[in-house]
This record gives C-alpha cells, sequence and structure tokens, in this order.
C-alpha cells in the first residue's frame, strides 16, 4: 500500500504543478503514465475515481466486440498476437480469469465487424480470405461462420470486398461492405475491372488535333505522358481503335488543363456499332452521382487528378472515339486516358514489339494478368465479318498429322464462379480462306485435375461463336491457372487446298451471374438458407460502412449518392423492400458508425450537414435522427473532426470517438460523452488520449476499453492539481495554460489559490492569477517575460522570474511585490544582469521572522546594489542588502537551517572557486561564503533538503551522462546516494514529506525512526515499474506516488510542488522516547484510577445489599494502629533506580 502524506502537517492543502494534462493516484501495479504498444485497460471504480490498468499487449488495435455470453466476449480487429500469443486477428475473452483462449489459428486478415448469435456462433467480416490453416478453396474471403468452437464457410463462400458492418434483425443477417460478387458466383459484378493496354493492343489517332507546338501527339495521353489539344476553337476527338474487341467498364480521364484549356463536354462512342456509351460518375461538386450518354461533363478544378465514368450498359467495341464538342480556354484536350475492361477475354496476337509508346503504367497487377502464348509460326489476318485481327499459321496439308502448332490460353480469374466459355472463328470468307480450314482439338480444364476435349471445326462460312464450356471455373492461385489449349485435331481431314489455314481463335470467358446484381449489401435469411442482394440496390461502387436494423426498417450508412434523392445515409423497407430516402436526401459526408437506440438513429461521420445545405447545416460530425418525426438534430456544436465509432454501455450516455479535438470551445482527446437525456456533453474527469473504439463491462466497477489508446490517467488536469482532505481537484483555468509555480495564501475569510505561468481569461493573457472567491482574477497583464517562481511572507505576494513591465506606475523587473489584502502593487526595486537586462530569479526564502527574504538565481545588481546571485530584501522597506561579496553564478535552491546557516546550491563560484554548495552564516554581518568541495560526480544541483543537524540531500545530474544523482553531504564531504533510476530520469525537487499514521508500517521510513519519507518529483524512472511523475524514497527502494502524462502521451513531468504552509525542507519529527521514571508515573497514575474504580463498585455493591439492615451499636473498643509494612523510602528508591532505562512514546506531532 502506498503511505499517504499528512495533510494536516502542510495546512490541509498540497499542490502539484508540472507539465501534464493528466494524473493519476498510484495504488495498482499495472497503472502507468504512456503505453508504448497498443494496450487493452481495465478501468476500475475505486473510491469515487477511476484508476487505469494495463491488461494486454498487441500487436495492432482491436476495433470491434460481441458477447457471446456474461463472462465471454469475442474481440477482434487488426493484430496478430496479444502477450507475445499468436491469435491472429480475433480472440475470446473470459471475464472472471482476464485470460484470452484462440479461436483455432484466427484468420490471415483484419477483422472488422463481428455478429454473436448465441454462445458458440459468430459472424466475422473483414478483409481477410479466409482461417488460417483450413481449405482455402472452401472460402471466398472477407466473411466465415465461428460455430460449435471450429471454423465453416458460409454457403456462398465469401465476398470479392470487405465487409464492414453485420447486422441482425427477427429473420436474416445482413452483410454490408464494399463487394458485388459472391464466392459461388451466383452474384456477380459486370463491371469487375482490369485495365486494358493501350499502348500494345491499340492504335491511337485523332480529329482536328493541334498541328503545331507541344500537344500535337494524341498518344502521349497514354500513361499521361504529356497533355494532347485540339486546334483552338473547333470540335474534335481522340480515338482507340482495339487489335481485338473488348468490354469496357470504365474509362478513367484526365483533363488537359493546359493555360486554361480543358474539355467541357464530350462524349463516348463504340467503334462499330457507333453507339454512345452510357455512363456514370461522381459530379465532383456535388458528390452525387450522376449519369450520362451523349453530354457528360469534365471538370477544369486543377486539384482533380482524373474522373472515371462507369458503363452502365455494357456493350463489346472494337475501338472507342471520345468526342469533344465544348471546351474551357480557347481548345479542348486530354492529358490522360485509361480504359478498364470488364471480360476475360484472350486473344492470340502479335504486338508491336517496337511500338514507341511508353506503357510503363501497364505493369502487371498483384491480380496476375491473362496470356495466350502460341507454338508454331503465326501470322496476322484481318476479318471483314468481325471487323478485327486474328492469328493464322499456315501448314502444309500433308503435316497435318505431325505438326505442333498450338495456342494456350490461361486466363486470370480473380474470383471462382460460374462462366460460359465462348470461342470466336472468323468465318473463311471474310479471311478468304475457303478450301483451306480443317478442325481444331481443344483441352479445357478449368477446375485441377479435370480435362476435357472438345473438337472444333473450323471450317465455316461465315463467323461463329461456339460454347465450349458451360460451369465452374476455378480461381486462378500460385498452383494453378484454368487453360485451354487449341491444337490441329489428330483426326483432322486435309482440305482440297495444298495448304491448311488453322485459325487462332479468341475465347472469352462471361461469368453466369444469373443471381442479378449485388451492390454492397447482401441478406441471409437462415432459417431456409437463402442469400439475396436488397430488392432495390445502392449505386454501383457503393461502401457501406454501418448498419442498424429493427424489425421493419435496415439503416444503410457509408458513402454512397444517388442524383439528389439520397446520400450516404438511407432507410430500406424490410417489408416494401423500397430504398426510402430521409429528411433532407441525407448527409453530406460519409457515414462511419450508428447507433439505434428507440426512434433515435445516432450517426457520426465526416459529414458537416445534411445534403440540402440550407437545412441543419450544423450537424458537425455527428447527428441523431428521429425516426418518428423524421428529423434532424444535432450534438450541440458537434465536434470538430471525424467520428469513426460510436457506442453505449447504458442507452443514455452515447461515446464518441475519432480524431477530433474539440467541441466548441472545449478541449476534446478523441473521445466525448453525450447524455441523451440532459441533451448536452458531459465533462470529463478523466484524462483518456485516444480513441476509445469500444468498451465492455466486465462487472459493476470495472470495465475493458481497447482501441488506439495513448495514455489514461484518473484526473483531467491542465498543469496543475491540488490535495485537500483526501481530495484530489484540477483548476482547469485554461487547456492551453503553462504553470511555472503556486502558492497558497490564507486570507481572512477563505484560502486562494495563486498561480503563474501564462494563463488565458476571458480572451486576455496573464503571466499571474488568483483564484478567490471561486473565481480567476488575472494580474500584471502585459508584462514581458516569465514568472517562475512565488511566496506569500505575511500577506505579501513576493513575484520573482526575468520579466520586466510597468503596471498601475509600478516599474518592476524580475521581482515584484503585491499586497493580497489591499490588492495593490507595492513598489521595489528589481533585479538586473550585468548588461542591465532583467535578471533571472529562481528562488525566493523567508526569514524565521518574516522580516526579510532571500532572493536567488543568477542576477549582478539588486536596484543599484552591487550584489550577484543572492541577496536580502527587507520586507518592511523593502531595501535591499548585500550578505557577502564572494558568491556569483546561478544559484537553483537555497535552505536555512536551524542554527541560522545558509546554504546555497547550483552552478556557483566563490571567489575563484568552483562549487556545487556553498554555505553562510546569516547572524554575522563579517562572514562569508564557504564552498564546499566539489562534487565531482554532480553537475548542476537543483534542490536541497535537511535530514539532521549534519547531513543534507541534495538532487542533480551526474557529471557524466546527466542521469539523476543523489548525495549526501555532511558538512564537509558528499557521499553518493544510490537511487538505481533510470537513466533518463530528472529530479526537479526533494521534499520530507510527512507520512500519516495510518500508512502502511511496513514500509520503511526515511530517516530511520521518523514519520516521514524523502518525495521527489520530475521524472523518475523506477526499476520494474515504468515512469513515475512522483514517488517516495525509503533509503532503498522507490514506491511511486503519482503518474502523470502529457497532452501528446508520453509521460508527464511534476516540476514543483508547493504546501499551504511552510514545510518539508527538514526532518522535524523523530520519534520521541520518555524515561523510565515517567513511565512508571503514568503507569501508577493509570493503576490507582482502576483501584478507585473497583473500590467505588465494591462500596456501591454492599451499599445495595445493606439498605434494608438496621445499623448495630458501635464497638465501644477503640480502632487499633495500622502500620505499614514497607518504608516509605522504598518507593522513592524504585524510582530513582528507573533513571538507568527509558521507554518509548507515540509520535508527538509533526512540526
Amino acid at each position: 500500500m502506498v503511505p499517504s502524506i499528512d495533510l494536516d502537517s502542510v495546512g490541509g492543502k498540497l499542490g502539484f504543478i508540472g507539465d501534464y494534462a493528466g494524473l493519476s493516484p498510484y495504488e495498482k501495479p499495472r497503472q502507468f503514465e504512456s503505453l508504448e504498444a497498443n494496450t487493452l485497460l481495465l478501468a476500475t471504480q475505486s473510491d469515487s475515481k477511476t484508476l487505469f490498468e494495463q491488461l494486454s499487449n498487441l500487436s495492432g488495435t482491436v476495433q470491434t466486440s460481441c458477447r457471446l455470453s456474461d463472462t465471454q466476449f469475442i474481440l477482434a480487429g487488426n493484430f496478430t498476437t496479444i502477450n507475445s500469443t499468436t491469435y491472429n486477428h480475433i480472440a475470446q475473452f473470459d471475464t472472471q480469469t482476464l485470460q484470452f483462449s484462440p479461436l483455432q489459428q484466427g484468420l490471415d486478415g483484419p477483422v472488422s465487424s463481428l455478429l454473436c448469435i448465441n454462445s458458440s456462433a459468430v459472424y466475422v467480416g473483414g478483409d481477410f480470405t479466409a482461417p488460417m490453416n483450413t481449405n482455402a478453396s472452401q472460402y471466398a474471403g472477407h466473411v466465415a461462420l465461428w460455430n460449435n468452437q471450429q471454423w465453416t464457410p458460409l454457403p456462398w463462400k465469401g465476398f470479392n470486398g470487405p465487409v464492414y458492418s453485420i447486422a441482425k434483425n427477427s429473420e436474416s443477417i445482413i452483410f454490408g461492405g464494399q463487394f458485388d460478387s459472391t464466392g459461388d458466383g451466383l452474384y456477380a459484378n459486370q463491371n469487375t475491372t482490369r485495365p486494358f493496354n493501350l499502348a500494345t493492343s491499340s492504335t491511337i489517332s485523332s480529329g482536328n488535333g493541334a498541328e503545331f507546338g507541344n500537344y500535337t501527339n494524341p498518344s502521349s495521353v497514354i500513361c499521361s505522358q504529356s497533355p494532347w489539344l485540339l486546334q483552338e476553337g473547333v470540335p474534335g476527338y481522340w480515338q482507340a481503335t482495339f487489335t481485338s474487341p473488348i468490354q469496357p467498364s470504365v474509362f478513367r480521364i484526365k483533363n488537359a488543363n493546359v493555360n486554361g484549356d480543358s474539355t467541357n463536354r464530350f462524349n463516348i462512342i463504340a467503334l462499330g456499332s457507333n453507339t454512345y456509351f452510357n455512363l456514370s460518375y461522381i459530379d465532383p461538386i456535388t458528390k452525387q452521382t450522376t449519369t450520362c450518354s451523349d453530354q457528360c461533363f469534365l471538370s477544369n478544378d486543377t486539384s482533380i487528378e482524373y474522373q472515371d465514368f462507369t458503363v452502365t450498359s455494357p456493350m463489346t467495341a472494337g475501338g472507342i472515339r471520345i468526342n469533344i464538342d465544348t471546351w474551357y480556354g480557347s481548345s479542348g484536350g486530354l492529358a490522360g486516358v485509361n480504359i478498364f475492361r470488364s471480360d476475360v477475354t484472350l486473344q492470340p496476337e502479335i504486338t508491336n514489339s517496337n511500338s514507341t509508346i511508353n506503357d510503363s503504367c501497364y505493369t502487371e497487377s498483384s491480380e496476375g494478368t491473362s496470356i495466350a502464348t502460341t507454338t508454331g509460326t503465326w501470322s496476322q489476318i484481318f476479318s471483314y465479318g468481325t471487323y478485327q485481327n486474328f492469328l493464322v499459321s499456315t501448314i502444309p496439308a500433308n503435316e497435318l498429322q505431325t505438326t505442333n502448332t498450338s495456342v494456350v490460353y490461361k486466363p486470370y480469374i480473380a474470383s471462382q464462379g460460374n462462366y460460359d466459355v465462348y470461342l470466336t472463328t472468323p468465318g473463311c470468307v471474310g479471311t478468304s480462306t475457303c478450301n483451306q480450314r480443317t478442325q481444331a482439338e481443344l483441352t479445357v480444364e478449368m477446375t485441377p485435375g479435370n480435362a476435357t476435349k472438345y473438337y472444333l471445326n473450323q471450317d465455316i462460312v461465315s463467323d461463329q461463336q461456339t460454347l465450349i464450356y458451360s460451369g465452374i471455373v476455378s480461381s486462378s492461385t500460385s498452383t494453378f491457372q484454368p487453360s485451354i489449349t487449341m491444337r490441329v485435331a489428330p483426326n483432322a481431314t486435309a482440305p482440297s487446298s495444298q495448304s491448311v489455314s488453322f485459325i487462332g481463335s479468341s475465347v472469352a470467358f462471361n461469368r453466369n451471374t444469373t443471381g442479378g446484381v449485388l451492390s454492397s449489401v447482401m441478406v441471409y435469411y437462415t432459417s431456409n438458407n437463402t442469400w439475396t442482394p436488397l430488392a432495390q440496390q445502392l449505386p454501383n461502387n457503393a461502401v457501406v460502412r454501418t448498419l442498424q436494423s429493427n424489425d421493419n426498417m435496415l439503416y444503410i450508412g457509408g458513402l454512397f449518392a444517388l442524383n439528389s434523392t439520397y446520400n450516404n445515409l438511407v432507410a430500406y423497407g424490410l417489408s416494401s423492400n423500397t430504398i426510402q430516402p430521409l429528411a433532407n436526401s441525407g448527409l453530406n459526408g460519409s457515414v462511419n458508425t450508428s447507433l439505434l437506440i428507440d426512434s433515435q438513429l445516432i450517426v457520426g461521420g465526416a459529414f458537416t450537414g445534411t445534403s440540402e445545405p440550407q437545412q441543419n447545416a450544423d450537424l458537425q460530425h455527428v447527428a441523431i435522427y428521429n425516426t418518428d418525426t423524421n428529423t434532424w438534430s444535432g450534438m450541440d456544436q458537434g465536434v470538430n473532426n471525424n467520428v469513426d465509432h460510436l457506442y453505449t454501455l447504458d442507452n443514455n450516455v452515447i461515446h464518441l470517438s475519432g480524431p477530433f479535438n474539440s467541441t466548441g470551445n472545449t478541449t476534446l482527446f478523441n473521445n466525448a460523452e453525450w447524455n441523451l437525456n440532459d441533451k448536452r456533453f458531459e465533462t470529463p474527469s478523466t484524462f483518456v488520449l485516444g480513441p476509445i473504439n469500444s468498451q465492455l463491462q466486465i462487472n459493476q466497477d470495472t470495465r475493458l476499453l481497447f482501441g488506439d489508446i495513448k495514455t489514461a490517467q484518473t484526473y483531467r488536469a491542465n498543469n496543475i492539481v491540488a490535495l485537500s482532505s483526501g481530495q484530489v481537484s484540477s483548476s482547469i483555468i485554461d487547456p492551453n495554460a503553462k504553470v511555472n509555480a503556486g502558492v497558497y495564501w490564507k486570507g481572512s475569510s477563505d484560502t486562494s489559490l495563486i498561480l503563474a505561468g501564462s494563463f488565458n481569461i476571458g480572451n486576455t493573457d496573464y503571466p499571474l492569477v488568483i483564484n478567490h472567491q471561486g473565481g480567476w482574477h488575472g494580474l500584471l497583464q502585459g508584462i514581458q517575460g516569465e514568472i517562475t517562481v512565488l511566496s506569500v511572507v505575511q500577506n505579501i505576494l513576493w513575484i520573482g522570474g526575468q520579466f520586466s513591465g510597468t503596471v498601475d506606475t509600478i516599474s518592476m523587473t524580475s521581482l515584484a511585490a503585491y499586497d493580497l489584502q489591499k490588492q495593490a502593487f507595492l513598489p521595489t526595486n528589481g533585479l538586473f544582469g550585468a548588461n542591465q537586462q532583467p535578471g533571472l530569479v529562481r528562488v525566493i526564502t523567508p526569514s524565521g521572522d518574516g522580516k526579510s527574504i532571500y532572493v536567488a538565481g543568477s542576477f549582478a545588481f539588486a536596484g543599484l546594489l552591487d550584489c550577484s546571485s543572492l541577496c536580502k530584501l527587507s520586507t518592511d522597506t523593502r531595501q535591499w542588502n548585500r550578505l557577502s561579496q564572494n558568491l556569483s553564478g546561478t544559484v537553483n535552491d537555497v535552505l536555512i537551517n536551524d542554527n541560522s546557516v545558509l546554504i546555497a546550491i547550483g552552478d556557483l563560484n566563490v571567489g575563484q572557486t568552483k562549487a556545487n554548495l556553498a554555505s553562510l552564516d546569516i547572524t554575522s554581518s563579517s562572514a562569508s561564503w564557504t564552498a564546499a568541495p566539489v562534487d565531482n560526480q554532480m553537475s548542476s544541483p537543483t534542490s536541497i533538503v535537511h535530514e539532521n543537524d549534519q547531513t543534507y540531500i541534495i538532487s542533480g545530474a551526474s557529471q557524466n551522462n546527466a542521469s539523476p544523482y543523489l548525495s549526501a553531504w555532511n558538512g564537509q564531504n558528499f557521499t553518493s546516494i544510490s537511487s538505481n533510476l533510470g537513466s533518463a530520469s530528472s529530479i526537479r525537487q526533494l521534499l520530507w514529506a510527512p507520512i500519516s499514521s495510518s500508512s502502511d508500517a511496513s514500509i520503511a521510513r526515511y530517516p530511520a525512526d521518523s514519520d516521514t519519507m524523502l518525495l521527489a518529483v520530475g521524472h523518475l524512472e523506477i526499476p520494474e515499474f515504468g515512469s513515475s511523475s512522483a514517488a517516495f524514497f525509503d533509503g532503498t527502494q522507490w514506491h511511486p506516488y503519482l503518474l502523470t502524462a502529457s497532452v501528446n502521451g508520453s509521460s508527464g513531468t511534476i516540476g514543483r510542488v508547493f504546501t499551504a504552509e511552510p514545510c518539508c525542507t527538514s526532518v522535524s519529527n523523530h520519534r520521541h522516547f520518555l524515561s523510565v521514571p515517567a513511565v512508571i508515573l503514568i503507569s501508577i497514575a493509570i493503576s490507582l484510577g482502576i483501584l478507585f474504580v473497583l473500590i467505588g463498585c465494591a462500596f456501591v455493591v454492599l451499599f445495595f445489599k445493606r439498605r434494608h439492615t438496621a445499623v448495630a451499636a458501635y464497638d465501644q473498643d477503640p480502632m487499633k494502629e495500622w502500620k505499614p509494612k514497607h518504608r516509605p523510602s522504598s518507593l522513592l528508591a524504585m524510582l530513582n533506580a528507573a533513571n538507568l532505562n527509558g521507554g518509548e512514546a507515540g509520535p508527538s506531532g509533526y512540526t
């Protein structure tokens, strides 16, 4: 148990100032100041305060959780280990034992969402492929089921994109994320895209292109090498003719933006059919999805790198033409064109290896590449039927049975599904090869180990598309890729001509999407094991981040839009199967998280208002939608950045977290709490830095916190905390306040707190503030410099530092005096350096009678008096006096012992002698400074306390490595004290702390046989614990007392401790012992008291026994004389003998 300070001995109040934003009393061994790694925290309520402890270290963060039972929870996110044990993104947590257990070997990627159905079933969604060490072919990715202690795939195997949210209603389980295909092939996106290499597989041309200048080459837009422009003032086009037809799915276009010239209105047509492509795109101004065909628009905003135009009605094209109809500036143009295709079509071709077009942007993607390779001699032939090129191999008729001519097609299949595979063969008429055709043999292997033969007759007149396979096609992996090998059939018949034209057909893999379109939301009906998209789908490429459901309605939030109908948040009627836009068309930014409490839908994200800007424009990143009245409301002024997580433990207080740091004028640290009933933000009492993703209620007094937490402390504080009557309070004057010094003043009616530093009150900066009668009052507005020390002597506040200025016509330099009762400054001569600049005051120490103060620091003059480093000032006349002339340097601390010897420490010079410590008898007017021998192990001592008449303890830094150093000085020599503190430690102040009698007696006091311990403040690295900002030293080991953390999450620092009464620079309360005679006399007095009580009780008993007995006659015989058995001198002799020994008395009280 940590010792407690006896507050009565320090005047009932204790203040701690420094550089910190949060503070905790040390009570539990797993407390901390800062967290180096992501950590699970326990928050325990104890004696009306919250203590935070480290539970476990993670290699990442926990993002989500769900409850299996009263004591069992599932935690998941982006981590691999907990306490160095591998779990792989998911683990089970027992709240009784606080232990974790794995879910087999976990998952191979991060988890974003969980849904616990009962005590054994957990639906898991995220950005993973499959559980570790399972049959990967059973999983298509991003979703899995943990059931009965084992992993199983969902019936559709998975999705082709991440799952961010899983919700449940009475009939179904609903998955939301960013996907458009299922692993079983039932649902697939027709716009699945892969880049098409324009550099090697197309011919680029233009119409009305610029003829002069630097922007004349239409091929330069490939890979965005340089812009291409039209002639000034005329429309034109950019054209790409493909070597074989493809099915474009997305056009990515970068505007020219050359000296104000760029394209405005355009359209894209498919060559061959000359049909306009129907396109959809996100308007960069309104952020809404817009459709177009013959009149599409490009933005001339130079901050927009490119715009994507998605084909809404897929069609095959032999090329494309971009018609530019209107322009910005004097001409239109383009800076980049990329085409993405949705089909998997392979056609052997002879590419132009000598092409000068830069195709560096068409490197092989991580998803792999579809290839068609040839064996034998091939040449290119044009088919006038299909208007495309094919390869043809001319084989002598007599070599048909021996030729090795072949083509091998290897498509890259991203996800397994049902496909129809077609071969396109040109007719002999269009290629002028009639009477030259024969038969081909196809070896088709669409799944591992399952190869089939198919025979194709190429002797056809007209173009023909032949279905050669329909069924499951396995996805391409590192060990398997679907393939088709085409060669001359073994029983091929020779044509009438002497040579054979063997055609390299093109192969198309068309996914059989009988289930229709899927866009980021899917509903799973567990009762009949069926799954289906929403009947009315969200727009293509929608991102669903959050789902909330009740029996009748599903609320979908994320990033999506449909023209001006709805944006980023919609309701979906589960009975009507229709999307129902919310009031004001939703929100103007993405929705990241949501809660549904009764009729209140609470959402957080990247929005600032509703989509209709004239309505509810003040919904700053968090909003409440009433589903009964269809109205919006905000949370006061909201927060100043995105909200990423919302959660509640009681359905009343809503917890928000994200990268925000304020609401209105209130500073926040990534977390906030909104009271639904009171409709206000709760005032935080604890200091938690870093977003808390969620909390679990373990028991009535304990919660589990997880997220990206940097630190967590019991009290929120801005560099100042006061301890009074066992209660800790923090004065939140200004969230950006800097506190250098503090002092208490006992006035006639109450005790006021006075602080020095930098404060803003009512938009005015002050270096000095006083808390009086419940309010803060600023002083010394406008002075230049900094106040670093305060002292109150007989109702006069002495102010020191390094500053200058004039207040109320009174000039002051580095020292000022303020009459606290009259509330007026007093004229005082200041302190100056050798160059007459403001000197530096570090110490103000009053004399015992309060008639003078000793001012020390670094200065050369006190007023006009030549007085360096330490001077004496009369508090009555405010006149300076020089103590002795032979001290110079910088004084860091001063102490006056019981013999009126003043001791100064710092970087000193006594005459020409360097010193760490110097002493002066202040009772003698002729005394001079005496330098102690230099402690060669110490540099720049900072604090000194008096242990006994001969010994002092001094703190500083080691001369060698600036590590902390403690030394004892006995008046003659320095002796190092082994502190065992870490090398990064820094001691700012030492005190003798009076320890309360109720503290644990097993912890040794220091010095021995006292009621004190040495208290050090600063930044202390304690072995086998960590850092602490205040700690007790018992002569052997350190005991943490206070922990602090800074506003950036690192360890804080306590710079100074101040008390309501002068205290703690010397040990004044050793245990006293009484003499044996005194102890014996006290014992006799106690014994006599007990004897008298017993005799009195006997008389009372006799009285009640004889109260009815008649009084007998007196005996006529006189009473005999009584004589004592011992001489009176015997007791006195015994008392005199007792002076040889002594007895121990209790503490006499701390003075």
